[in-house]
């Protein structure tokens, strides 16, 4: 009983030994893994990028288990933004949200995936053409990100500005839209402006240049003969957007069609 006694304690020894020393590990690779993101913080904080991604990398890489290696993708993508480059941050903000879709960041990843790709829409320069005539890539994928940031996170703190964004994405969209129609005008082609015209409503509800859309569809279809269908959208635009000019201008052609029809009728 004696020599079990003493192989217990022995057990008992070795085990609570072991216990200690995962314990020591466990917070001594805790401790390493915070005091490097810490380092990485306050390199990004002074805009030392290189510095910080170098710390952010070293975290994920030698610390992939502890709390701080998703923090310090997140920051990895962070650095990449605010020092300009955006498609690099676009790609690892997305991939922060395929490794870690229940993170408590996650919707901070979303938001700034959408500014990513808002970032890269072409700017308005003097030398260069306007926005609306370039490549339109970035801005659909702004809308993008944005329309399911919108849906996904609506209690997100980032959800006014996110709305506030999608609006101006769309707008640009639809600037795009006008200009591809005004190309088809200027070149006598009004049934391809008038199908292009007749899609932004469908396609951007919530801009607010659709009543401009709209009338300007209306208008092509008078210049084609067909009255019917412009006095169906000018009478749209009054019930979709009473308070609108465009409705005040839509009004006026609907009373210069009825007198019309009148003088018509009179004289026939």
């Amino acid at each position: 009983m004696k020599q079990i006694a003493i192989v217990s304690l022995i057990v008992l020894s070795v085990t609570g030994c072991a216990a200690k020393k995962n314990k020591t590990t466990f917070l001594n690779y805790t401790q390493s893994a915070a005091a490097l993101y810490e380092e990485g913080v306050i390199a990004y904080e002074r805009e030392r990028w290189t510095d910080a991604l170098d710390r952010f990398s070293q975290v994920v890489t030698d610390f992939p288990y502890s709390r701080y290696a998703p923090l310090a993708e997140l920051k990895t993508a962070d650095c990449h933004f605010f020092q300009g480059s955006h498609p690099e941050a676009a790609v690892e903000y997305e991939q922060f949200l395929k490794a870690h879709p229940t993170h408590p960041m996650a919707h901070y990843a979303a938001f700034m995936k959408s500014r990513a790709y808002y970032e890269q829409i072409p700017g308005e320069f003097f030398i260069t053409p306007p926005a609306h005539e370039r490549d339109q890539t970035a801005t659909r994928d702004a809308r993008s990100a944005l329309a399911k940031f919108i849906r996904t996170w609506p209690d997100s703190e980032h959800m006014p500005a996110a709305k506030e964004l999608y609006v101006e994405v769309e707008s640009a969209l639809v600037r795009h839209e006008l200009y591809v129609a005004d190309f088809y005008l200027h070149r006598d082609k009004r049934n391809a402006a008038a199908l292009r015209l007749d899609s932004v409503a469908k396609q951007f509800p919530g801009s607010p240049l659709v009543p401009d859309a709209m009338f300007l569809e209306a208008i092509t279809y008078l210049e084609m003969g067909r009255k019917e269908h412009a006095e169906r959208i000018f009478n749209q635009i009054i019930s979709l957007f009473p308070d609108n000019h465009q409705a005040v201008r839509a009004r006026r052609y609907l009373d210069a069609l009825a007198t019309s029809d009148e003088e018509g009728k009179n004289n026939g």
